[in-house]
């Protein structure tokens, strides 16, 4: 139970450091997450080794998730041009399926990886700290979106 809750506050570090793949490039988002990210390093004491070490950690991470994101789009848009045809059979498609299949195994795999980059930078005192973090911000992102339903169902 504790590994697993370990790797899921390890996937949270990875959404946390790898969120600017799905950012908005420019703009107030992006600004706010690097600030996010700054204040999230301030408060874990990082040296500057540790901080190079996770920009470059992230920065890889970015790319390699960027590309199986692009050749999963790739996979699903043939997907859905091979349904449109009259007489498509599941074994013409089968392959494609397989393939994205394949490509959410490597999403998995590069995120776990990341996890335990991180863990190799940061020192036990650190990463407890950060999980902290996380776990807050969790929490706090939960009660937003809560409260954000509660509001709707009342004007509706």
């Amino acid at each position: 139970m504790k590994k697993t809750k370990s790797i899921i506050i390890g996937l949270a570090v990875i959404f946390l450091l790898a969120n600017t793949a799905y950012a908005k490039a420019e703009g107030e988002f992006h600004q706010r997450g690097e600030g996010q990210k700054e204040s999230i390093f301030k408060e874990l004491n990082l040296t500057l080794e540790q901080k190079k070490k996770l920009e470059e950690n992230r920065s890889a991470q970015r790319t390699e998730l960027k590309k199986i994101h692009a050749a999963i789009k790739e996979k699903q848009a043939k997907i859905q041009e091979a349904l449109k045809a009259p007489r498509v059979s599941r074994n013409a498609i089968e392959p494609l399926v397989n393939d994205i299949k394949s490509l959410q195994g490597r999403l998995i795999d590069c995120r776990i990886n990341g996890i335990f980059a991180v863990k190799e930078i940061l020192t036990p005192e650190q990463l407890a700290k950060f999980q902290q973090i996380a776990d807050n911000r969790k929490e706090n992102r939960r009660n937003r979106l809560n409260d954000w339903s509660e509001r709707r169902k009342g004007i509706n």
